[in-house]
């Protein structure tokens, strides 16, 4: 791409005058660049721009000033990265006609859980700078999925939104806090591995599907990464489905947490829940139950270790806790403590 071109394009400085005037591929990863690519600060550091720079980088952007680095490279200046970011996506956006869908969290993960093989959709996760990475490689006419409602807007305003709520309501059976059972299209689906909570979401993704020839299956639903329950024993070990008198939810999207607050407080009577937050979050919702605080994933099972609880609402992805289980309980042991 012409240097020029791509200065205008994310409104830019150009801080230098360099003898060349185009680049190869952009590159957002010191590791991923090639001699003549352009990179992006993404860390406002100066001793990555250096390492590009030794690769042989034809330009940088960054926010930081130039200071006699190599005149011979463009050096181009923005003010925030993350807003250049969002230009470049937009751009790159039209010009590969690529698709965007907004769902919802619940739907976002059902999605990617109920596509058939090849899949139509990709799944978009994590932040401006991910998705800035999976963009720039994506073919043209390609169709993505997220649930960043504020991102989706900025970078495609015109994405496709589905819809949470039906005009009629749906026939579910709650099975316990994690299992329903659930009629869509004239047909029975008996005790399925989402909660109740989830199931109007799942039959509006459904029908979004049947209307638009999207092939699905949910013949083998899994529970999703929304309100996943981790059965264990007293000693932190693994257990199946239902065999044990403890269970660690996990749920990695704040936003949902006032609802999940509700549907496993005040669906318990005797059982003794907990919820557990990480530290740096902050939140607003009225909630009276025990709170535990909570560092390190580590930190928190030492805590809970000593607590007693049937229900554990944990915010935070079951991945971060997944390598502290095992299936003997001298591991667990050694592991935490």
């Amino acid at each position: 791409m012409k240097i020029e071109n791509f200065v205008r394009i994310i409104d830019g400085k150009l801080s230098t005058t360099p003898p060349i005037d185009a680049f190869g591929s952009i590159c957002l990863e010191i590791t991923r660049l090639s001699h003549g690519d352009l990179f992006i600060d993404t860390q406002a550091s100066r001793e990555n721009i250096h390492q590009a720079l030794e690769k042989g980088a034809y330009a940088i952007v960054t926010i930081l000033p130039f200071e006699n680095e190599d005149e011979e490279c463009a050096w181009i200046e923005v003010s925030s990265i993350e807003g250049m970011l969002i230009k470049l996506l937009r751009y790159t956006i039209t010009q590969k006609s690529l698709e965007f869908l907004l769902l919802s969290p619940v739907q976002e993960a059902f999605l990617e859980m109920i596509q058939v093989a090849p899949k139509p959709f990709k799944r978009l996760k994590g932040d401006v700078v991910s998705i800035t990475k999976s963009i720039l490689i994506a073919k043209e006419e390609e169709r993505f999925f997220l649930s960043n409602e504020p991102l989706a807007h900025k970078i495609a305003p015109l994405c496709e939104r589905i819809e949470n709520n039906l005009h009629v309501k749906p026939f579910i059976i709650p099975k316990g806090l994690f299992l329903s059972s659930f009629t869509y299209n004239e047909r029975f689906y008996a005790e399925q591995k989402i909660p109740a909570l989830f199931v109007e979401e799942l039959i509006t993704l459904l029908h979004f599907c049947d209307t638009h020839d999207i092939a699905y299956t949910i013949e083998h639903l899994g529970f999703s990464e929304h309100f996943y329950p981790q059965y264990i024993t007293h000693s932190f070990v693994k257990k199946e489905f239902g065999t044990s008198d403890k269970v660690l939810i996990f749920e990695p999207t704040f936003e949902l947490l006032p609802r999940l607050c509700t549907h496993l407080f005040s669906s318990l009577k005797s059982q003794h829940a907990l919820l557990c937050l990480p530290e740096h979050l902050h939140y607003n919702f009225p909630f009276d139950g025990e709170r535990l605080w909570f560092k390190t994933p580590q930190e928190l099972l030492r805590e809970l270790a000593s607590k007693s609880f049937t229900y554990a609402l944990i915010v935070s992805s079951k991945e971060s806790f997944d390598l502290l289980f095992s299936k003997e309980s001298s591991t667990i042991q050694a592991t935490l403590f």
